[in-house]
């Protein structure tokens, strides 16, 4: 199955349409009605190109999704979690689970310093009130978000040295005042100045979604990388 076009295709298509309805073009028909018969030839054609049907083609143009789902899920990069607990007794073996590891780091910009950004860490550093929480309902329910803060604020204040009145700005962003169901990261996270964890309530939980290697299996290769894994 075709999936993608190439531009100048496309713009043969559209070219050859007009060039086909060029009296419908100057007839007394409707603007809304002329283009409700160009985007309809257009899509037919597209879809004879494509290799695809009418129907996905017009829920694309209206902005409707292609599929339809009883849950919403999460991307879950597992292994990444694993390597991460495992740094613990830190032998031979973990460290080459660490070289092989496809954990993707971001590096940002911080006062100056360069500093690495890992998924992981939103976990390691979760608030003390989701210090008992299991990583599979941590990734059901919690979520990055950016913490809104308020803007400088100033005010007059009077300086008796120079007997007049100089403007202090007070920063009410160093109080946060956080949304309901919104904690702050514990010391260590990287973004815990700008950044909190967010969690959603019970019938809003997204179902993770595995991504990387197969799961260990109880009764076969590594016992001790099973048992660490579950």
């Amino acid at each position: 199955m075709k999936w993608n076009l190439n531009t100048h295709v496309i713009f043969s298509v559209i070219l050859s349409v007009i060039q086909m309805n060029y009296e419908m073009l100057g007839g007394s028909l409707s603007r809304q009605e002329k283009v409700r018969k160009l985007v309809t030839q257009i899509v037919n054609l597209l879809s004879v190109k494509m290799e695809l049907g009418s129907p996905m083609i017009c829920f694309y143009l209206l902005n409707n999704p292609d599929h339809y789902a009883s849950h919403k899920f999460r991307p879950f990069y597992w292994s990444n979690y694993v390597v991460e607990a495992r740094k613990y007794w830190n032998n031979q073996e973990t460290e080459q689970e660490t070289l092989k590891s496809n954990d993707k780091v971001i590096l940002i910009r911080k006062k100056g310093k360069i500093i690495g950004l890992s998924g992981v860490y939103d976990y390691i550093y979760r608030p003390k009130e989701l210090e008992k929480i299991s990583l599979y309902d941590w990734i059901q329910v919690c979520e990055r978000v950016k913490i809104q803060k308020k803007k400088k604020k100033a005010v007059p204040s009077s300086d008796w040295n120079d007997n007049k009145q100089v403007v202090t700005e007070i920063n009410k962003s160093e109080t946060k005042n956080l949304p309901k169901n919104t904690h702050n990261f514990i010391k260590g996270h990287p973004l815990i100045d700008s950044h909190a964890l967010k969690v959603s309530p019970d019938d809003k939980k997204l179902v993770p979604n595995f991504i990387g290697p197969g799961l260990p299996r109880r009764d076969k290769g590594d016992r001790d990388y099973y048992c660490s894994v579950m």
